[in-house]
């Protein structure tokens, strides 16, 4: 069997999104001097009860007397999310090259890769004297 030469190329799944991300869905007044802040945690991985209180605790997911999750997060949740990687190819300086990148054995181009993603919902709340 021949093997393609060497050209120094690489091959690599680019990741579409970061292994985790923390993102504001918004606020809401819940009456007078008390309010409510969302926040979505979208994480490779999954998050454990306790992952998402230490994330709180430091400051990434609101400040208030309240802390709640609302997506299920028990060890046994099902991703939320699921996103696909092209795979690209990179010449021997690195620059990415355009166009599918094609596997040199087979000739045919690489699937892409799948990546899924657990997200888990969560609400701070405060009163404003605070």
């Amino acid at each position: 069997m021949r093997y393609p030469a060497d050209n120094g190329h690489k091959f690599a799944f680019v990741m579409p999104r970061p292994m985790l991300t923390i993102e504001s869905t918004g606020g809401r007044s819940l009456g007078r001097c008390y309010s409510a802040s969302g926040y979505r945690v979208t994480s490779l991985r999954r998050i454990s009860q306790e992952g998402l209180w230490q994330l709180r605790e430091l400051g990434f997911l609101g400040l208030g007397q309240e802390f709640s999750v609302a997506s299920q997060c028990d060890g046994k949740e099902e991703p939320g999310l699921t996103v696909e990687a092209p795979c690209v190819e990179y010449d021997a300086s690195g620059k990415a090259l355009p166009g599918p990148a094609i596997n040199p054995y087979s000739g045919l181009p690489y699937e892409p890769s799948k990546y899924t993603y657990y997200v888990y919902d969560c609400e701070s709340r405060v009163d404003s004297s605070d």
